[in-house]
Protein backbone atom coordinates (compact mmCIF):
# COMPACT_ATOMS: atom_id res chain seq x y z
CA UNK A 1 0.00 0.00 0.00
CA UNK A 2 1.22 3.51 -0.83
CA UNK A 3 2.70 5.07 2.33
CA UNK A 4 0.48 8.14 1.99
CA UNK A 5 -2.65 5.95 2.09
CA UNK A 6 -1.70 3.77 5.05
CA UNK A 7 -2.79 6.36 7.58
CA UNK A 8 -6.25 6.53 5.96
CA UNK A 9 -6.72 2.78 6.22
CA UNK A 10 -5.52 2.70 9.80
CA UNK A 11 -7.62 5.69 10.82
CA UNK A 12 -10.73 4.04 9.39
CA UNK A 13 -9.86 0.74 11.07
CA UNK A 14 -9.60 2.53 14.42
CA UNK A 15 -13.40 3.06 14.11
CA UNK A 16 -12.99 6.72 15.13
CA UNK A 17 -14.62 8.05 11.93
CA UNK A 18 -17.47 5.57 12.37
CA UNK A 19 -17.95 6.62 16.00
CA UNK A 20 -18.10 10.26 14.92
CA UNK A 21 -20.69 9.63 12.23
CA UNK A 22 -22.83 7.57 14.60
CA UNK A 23 -22.58 10.41 17.14
CA UNK A 24 -23.70 12.96 14.53
CA UNK A 25 -26.75 10.84 13.69
CA UNK A 26 -27.65 10.83 17.38
CA UNK A 27 -27.10 14.55 17.94
CA UNK A 28 -29.24 15.29 14.86
CA UNK A 29 -32.02 13.54 16.81
CA UNK A 30 -31.44 15.59 19.96
CA UNK A 31 -29.29 13.13 21.88
CA UNK A 32 -26.61 14.39 24.21
CA UNK A 33 -23.55 12.32 23.30
CA UNK A 34 -20.33 11.47 25.14
CA UNK A 35 -17.46 9.20 24.13
CA UNK A 36 -15.80 6.33 26.03
CA UNK A 37 -18.30 5.42 28.73
CA UNK A 38 -15.92 3.89 31.30
CA UNK A 39 -16.44 1.05 33.75
CA UNK A 40 -14.39 -1.38 35.84
CA UNK A 41 -14.00 -5.06 35.07
CA UNK A 42 -11.75 -7.73 36.56
CA UNK A 43 -8.86 -8.81 34.38
CA UNK A 44 -6.48 -11.45 35.79
CA UNK A 45 -7.81 -10.81 39.31
CA UNK A 46 -7.22 -7.07 39.03
CA UNK A 47 -9.72 -4.30 38.37
CA UNK A 48 -9.09 -2.72 35.01
CA UNK A 49 -10.83 0.18 33.29
CA UNK A 50 -12.72 -0.61 30.08
CA UNK A 51 -15.08 1.52 28.01
CA UNK A 52 -17.79 1.47 25.38
CA UNK A 53 -17.43 3.84 22.44
CA UNK A 54 -20.52 6.02 22.87
CA UNK A 55 -23.24 6.93 25.31
CA UNK A 56 -26.25 8.93 24.16
CA UNK A 57 -29.07 10.41 26.26
CA UNK A 58 -32.44 11.48 24.84
CA UNK A 59 -35.46 12.98 26.61
CA UNK A 60 -39.11 12.59 25.53
CA UNK A 61 -40.66 14.82 24.37
CA UNK A 62 -38.52 17.63 23.03
CA UNK A 63 -41.38 19.59 21.51
CA UNK A 64 -42.20 21.22 24.85
CA UNK A 65 -39.74 23.08 27.05
CA UNK A 66 -41.53 22.54 30.37
CA UNK A 67 -42.04 18.78 30.40
CA UNK A 68 -40.02 15.55 30.29
CA UNK A 69 -41.98 12.32 30.03
CA UNK A 70 -39.16 9.74 29.81
CA UNK A 71 -35.54 9.16 28.88
CA UNK A 72 -33.61 6.80 26.62
CA UNK A 73 -29.94 6.00 27.22
CA UNK A 74 -28.06 4.32 24.40
CA UNK A 75 -24.74 2.50 24.67
CA UNK A 76 -23.02 1.91 21.32
CA UNK A 77 -19.93 -0.01 20.32
CA UNK A 78 -18.64 0.72 16.79
CA UNK A 79 -16.76 -1.74 14.56
CA UNK A 80 -15.42 -0.52 11.22
CA UNK A 81 -14.65 -3.37 8.82
CA UNK A 82 -12.62 -3.33 5.60
CA UNK A 83 -14.44 -3.82 2.33
CA UNK A 84 -15.23 -7.47 1.65
CA UNK A 85 -16.04 -8.40 5.26
CA UNK A 86 -19.53 -9.69 6.04
CA UNK A 87 -21.18 -10.57 9.33
CA UNK A 88 -23.15 -13.83 9.21
CA UNK A 89 -25.53 -14.96 11.97
CA UNK A 90 -27.21 -18.22 12.92
CA UNK A 91 -31.00 -17.88 13.20
CA UNK A 92 -32.87 -18.93 16.32
CA UNK A 93 -33.75 -22.55 15.50
CA UNK A 94 -35.46 -23.32 18.81
CA UNK A 95 -39.18 -23.91 19.02
CA UNK A 96 -40.89 -20.82 20.45
CA UNK A 97 -41.58 -22.45 23.81
CA UNK A 98 -37.88 -23.33 24.20
CA UNK A 99 -36.32 -20.17 22.82
CA UNK A 100 -33.97 -18.09 24.99
CA UNK A 101 -35.31 -14.92 23.36
CA UNK A 102 -38.00 -12.92 25.16
CA UNK A 103 -39.83 -10.05 23.53
CA UNK A 104 -39.40 -6.90 25.59
CA UNK A 105 -35.90 -7.73 26.86
CA UNK A 106 -33.84 -5.92 24.19
CA UNK A 107 -35.17 -2.50 25.16
CA UNK A 108 -34.46 -2.47 28.89
CA UNK A 109 -37.35 -0.78 30.69
CA UNK A 110 -36.96 0.71 34.17
CA UNK A 111 -40.39 2.36 34.04
CA UNK A 112 -41.40 0.80 37.38
CA UNK A 113 -39.12 3.34 39.09
CA UNK A 114 -41.66 6.09 38.43
CA UNK A 115 -45.33 6.92 38.84
CA UNK A 116 -46.04 6.91 35.10
CA UNK A 117 -48.29 4.59 33.18
CA UNK A 118 -46.55 3.09 30.15
CA UNK A 119 -47.65 0.89 27.28
CA UNK A 120 -45.07 -1.92 27.57
CA UNK A 121 -46.94 -4.06 25.06
CA UNK A 122 -45.78 -1.66 22.33
CA UNK A 123 -42.16 -2.59 23.11
CA UNK A 124 -42.86 -6.30 22.69
CA UNK A 125 -44.70 -5.64 19.42
CA UNK A 126 -41.78 -3.57 18.18
CA UNK A 127 -39.17 -6.22 19.01
CA UNK A 128 -41.26 -8.88 17.28
CA UNK A 129 -40.35 -7.22 13.96
CA UNK A 130 -36.63 -8.07 14.37
CA UNK A 131 -34.70 -11.13 13.25
CA UNK A 132 -33.24 -13.02 16.22
CA UNK A 133 -29.77 -14.53 15.99
CA UNK A 134 -27.91 -16.97 18.24
CA UNK A 135 -24.32 -16.45 17.12
CA UNK A 136 -22.33 -14.52 14.51
CA UNK A 137 -19.08 -14.82 12.57
CA UNK A 138 -17.18 -12.48 10.27
CA UNK A 139 -16.30 -13.72 6.79
CA UNK A 140 -13.59 -11.98 4.78
CA UNK A 141 -14.53 -12.69 1.17
CA UNK A 142 -11.14 -11.42 -0.01
CA UNK A 143 -8.82 -13.49 2.21
CA UNK A 144 -11.23 -16.30 3.09
CA UNK A 145 -10.75 -15.83 6.86
CA UNK A 146 -13.65 -16.65 9.19
CA UNK A 147 -13.65 -15.67 12.87
CA UNK A 148 -15.98 -14.30 15.56
CA UNK A 149 -13.61 -12.41 17.88
CA UNK A 150 -14.68 -8.84 17.03
CA UNK A 151 -18.40 -9.58 17.25
CA UNK A 152 -18.02 -11.29 20.62
CA UNK A 153 -15.75 -8.50 21.88
CA UNK A 154 -18.21 -5.78 20.86
CA UNK A 155 -21.14 -7.47 22.60
CA UNK A 156 -19.02 -8.15 25.71
CA UNK A 157 -18.07 -4.46 25.96
CA UNK A 158 -21.73 -3.51 25.96
CA UNK A 159 -22.86 -6.28 28.32
CA UNK A 160 -20.24 -5.58 30.99
CA UNK A 161 -21.01 -1.84 30.91
CA UNK A 162 -24.78 -2.22 31.30
CA UNK A 163 -24.92 -3.10 35.03
CA UNK A 164 -23.25 0.19 35.95
CA UNK A 165 -25.69 2.12 33.78
CA UNK A 166 -28.75 0.27 35.10
CA UNK A 167 -27.67 0.80 38.70
CA UNK A 168 -27.02 4.54 38.24
CA UNK A 169 -30.33 4.99 36.41
CA UNK A 170 -32.30 3.33 39.21
CA UNK A 171 -30.45 5.37 41.83
CA UNK A 172 -31.12 8.55 39.87
CA UNK A 173 -34.89 7.99 40.11
CA UNK A 174 -34.71 6.68 43.67
CA UNK A 175 -32.94 9.69 45.17
CA UNK A 176 -34.19 12.56 43.00
CA UNK A 177 -37.23 14.75 43.60
CA UNK A 178 -40.29 12.58 43.01
CA UNK A 179 -41.57 14.88 40.27
CA UNK A 180 -38.34 14.32 38.33
CA UNK A 181 -38.55 10.51 38.42
CA UNK A 182 -39.61 9.55 34.90
CA UNK A 183 -39.62 6.20 33.04
CA UNK A 184 -36.14 5.31 31.83
CA UNK A 185 -35.19 3.02 28.94
CA UNK A 186 -31.79 1.65 27.96
CA UNK A 187 -30.58 -0.02 24.77
CA UNK A 188 -27.23 -1.47 23.74
CA UNK A 189 -26.29 -1.56 20.06
CA UNK A 190 -23.29 -2.81 18.10
CA UNK A 191 -22.90 -0.68 14.95
CA UNK A 192 -20.84 -1.81 11.97
CA UNK A 193 -20.39 -0.89 8.33
CA UNK A 194 -20.24 -4.61 7.46
CA UNK A 195 -23.31 -6.04 5.74
CA UNK A 196 -25.43 -8.24 8.01
CA UNK A 197 -26.83 -11.62 6.98
CA UNK A 198 -28.99 -14.27 8.63
CA UNK A 199 -28.40 -17.85 7.50
CA UNK A 200 -31.53 -19.57 6.25
CA UNK A 201 -33.12 -22.54 8.01
CA UNK A 202 -31.84 -24.97 5.39
CA UNK A 203 -28.18 -24.08 6.13
CA UNK A 204 -26.02 -27.21 6.28
CA UNK A 205 -22.51 -28.55 5.72
CA UNK A 206 -23.50 -29.91 2.30
CA UNK A 207 -25.03 -26.61 1.19
CA UNK A 208 -21.83 -24.78 2.11
CA UNK A 209 -19.84 -27.24 -0.02
CA UNK A 210 -22.20 -26.95 -2.98
CA UNK A 211 -22.98 -23.20 -3.04
CA UNK A 212 -21.23 -20.75 -5.36
CA UNK A 213 -22.12 -17.58 -3.49
CA UNK A 214 -22.87 -16.52 0.08
CA UNK A 215 -26.24 -15.14 -1.00
CA UNK A 216 -27.42 -18.70 -1.65
CA UNK A 217 -27.26 -19.38 2.09
CA UNK A 218 -28.39 -16.11 3.62
CA UNK A 219 -30.91 -13.29 3.88
CA UNK A 220 -29.58 -9.73 4.00
CA UNK A 221 -30.93 -7.72 6.99
CA UNK A 222 -30.46 -4.08 8.08
CA UNK A 223 -30.42 -4.88 11.82
CA UNK A 224 -31.10 -7.77 14.19
CA UNK A 225 -31.14 -8.87 17.82
CA UNK A 226 -28.30 -11.15 18.96
CA UNK A 227 -28.31 -13.43 21.99
CA UNK A 228 -25.43 -13.47 24.48
CA UNK A 229 -25.04 -16.15 27.15
CA UNK A 230 -24.71 -15.23 30.82
CA UNK A 231 -21.45 -16.83 31.98
CA UNK A 232 -19.78 -17.14 35.41
CA UNK A 233 -17.38 -14.26 34.72
CA UNK A 234 -20.26 -11.87 34.04
CA UNK A 235 -22.23 -13.22 37.00
CA UNK A 236 -19.35 -12.43 39.37
CA UNK A 237 -19.01 -8.99 37.76
CA UNK A 238 -22.72 -8.33 38.31
CA UNK A 239 -22.76 -9.53 41.92
CA UNK A 240 -19.92 -7.21 42.84
CA UNK A 241 -21.66 -4.17 41.32
CA UNK A 242 -25.01 -4.84 43.02
CA UNK A 243 -23.70 -6.05 46.36
CA UNK A 244 -25.94 -4.65 49.12
CA UNK A 245 -28.13 -2.87 46.55
CA UNK A 246 -31.49 -3.71 48.14
CA UNK A 247 -30.40 -2.93 51.70
CA UNK A 248 -32.94 -0.70 53.48
CA UNK A 249 -34.88 -0.24 50.21
CA UNK A 250 -38.22 -0.22 52.03
CA UNK A 251 -37.14 2.85 53.98
CA UNK A 252 -36.47 4.96 50.88
CA UNK A 253 -39.44 7.26 50.34
CA UNK A 254 -39.42 7.27 46.53
CA UNK A 255 -39.26 3.48 46.35
CA UNK A 256 -42.22 3.14 48.73
CA UNK A 257 -44.21 5.51 46.53
CA UNK A 258 -43.18 3.70 43.32
CA UNK A 259 -44.13 0.36 44.86
CA UNK A 260 -47.54 1.61 45.96
CA UNK A 261 -48.24 3.07 42.54
CA UNK A 262 -47.18 -0.06 40.64
CA UNK A 263 -49.50 -2.13 42.83
CA UNK A 264 -52.40 -0.07 41.46
CA UNK A 265 -51.32 -1.18 37.98
CA UNK A 266 -51.56 -4.87 38.89
CA UNK A 267 -52.73 -7.21 36.13
CA UNK A 268 -56.31 -8.08 37.05
CA UNK A 269 -56.17 -11.59 35.66
CA UNK A 270 -52.76 -12.75 36.94
CA UNK A 271 -52.48 -10.39 39.95
CA UNK A 272 -48.87 -9.46 39.12
CA UNK A 273 -47.16 -6.10 38.70
CA UNK A 274 -43.72 -4.62 38.03
CA UNK A 275 -42.27 -4.27 41.53
CA UNK A 276 -39.36 -1.82 41.98
CA UNK A 277 -38.53 -3.37 45.36
CA UNK A 278 -38.53 -6.81 43.79
CA UNK A 279 -36.32 -5.56 40.96
CA UNK A 280 -33.72 -4.21 43.42
CA UNK A 281 -33.70 -7.51 45.30
CA UNK A 282 -33.40 -9.60 42.12
CA UNK A 283 -30.54 -7.47 40.79
CA UNK A 284 -28.66 -7.82 44.06
CA UNK A 285 -29.13 -11.59 44.05
CA UNK A 286 -28.08 -11.74 40.36
CA UNK A 287 -30.64 -14.42 39.57
CA UNK A 288 -30.17 -15.94 36.13
CA UNK A 289 -33.68 -14.96 35.00
CA UNK A 290 -32.98 -11.34 36.02
CA UNK A 291 -29.66 -11.19 34.17
CA UNK A 292 -31.24 -12.71 31.07
CA UNK A 293 -33.85 -9.95 31.20
CA UNK A 294 -31.30 -7.13 31.11
CA UNK A 295 -28.13 -8.51 29.52
CA UNK A 296 -28.80 -11.40 27.12
CA UNK A 297 -30.19 -9.49 24.10
CA UNK A 298 -28.43 -6.75 22.13
CA UNK A 299 -29.15 -4.89 18.90
CA UNK A 300 -26.73 -5.15 15.98
CA UNK A 301 -27.18 -2.57 13.23
CA UNK A 302 -25.60 -1.86 9.87
CA UNK A 303 -24.39 1.75 9.78
CA UNK A 304 -26.30 2.65 6.59
CA UNK A 305 -29.52 1.71 8.37
CA UNK A 306 -28.65 3.27 11.73
CA UNK A 307 -30.78 6.44 11.15
CA UNK A 308 -33.79 4.25 10.33
CA UNK A 309 -33.11 2.09 13.38
CA UNK A 310 -32.89 5.06 15.76
CA UNK A 311 -36.04 6.65 14.32
CA UNK A 312 -37.95 3.39 14.88
CA UNK A 313 -36.75 3.22 18.49
CA UNK A 314 -37.63 6.86 19.21
CA UNK A 315 -41.06 6.63 17.57
CA UNK A 316 -41.89 3.46 19.52
CA UNK A 317 -40.81 4.82 22.91
CA UNK A 318 -42.60 8.10 22.25
CA UNK A 319 -45.83 6.09 21.96
CA UNK A 320 -44.96 3.92 24.97
CA UNK A 321 -44.55 6.96 27.22
CA UNK A 322 -47.18 9.25 25.72
CA UNK A 323 -49.43 10.61 28.50
CA UNK A 324 -53.16 9.93 28.37
CA UNK A 325 -54.36 13.05 26.55
CA UNK A 326 -57.98 12.69 27.69
CA UNK A 327 -57.00 12.62 31.34
CA UNK A 328 -54.58 15.48 30.83
CA UNK A 329 -57.32 17.63 29.34
CA UNK A 330 -59.84 16.73 32.03
CA UNK A 331 -57.43 17.78 34.76
CA UNK A 332 -57.03 21.20 33.18
CA UNK A 333 -60.75 21.90 33.21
Amino acid sequence: MNESKKWKSRLLSSSLPLEYEVAKILTDRDFSVSFDYSYYRKDANQKKEFSTDLKGLHFFPLDTEDRIDASLTLLAECKYREEGKKWIFLPDINKPEFSDFTLGYTIKSLAEFSKAKTKRDLITSFEDEFEFALKGVEINLTSGEVFDKDIRHGIAQLKFALPYLIKSTIEGNTYCHLADAKPAYIISVLVTNADLYILDDAFSIERVKECEDLNELTQHVPFLVCHSEIGPDFTDHHKEIFQGFSMDCEDIENLKIFEAFQKTQKDKKHQIYYSPLGCCHDLEQSYLFTMKKYYSQHFICNFKHFPEFIDKILNTLAEVTKPDQKKTRSKKK
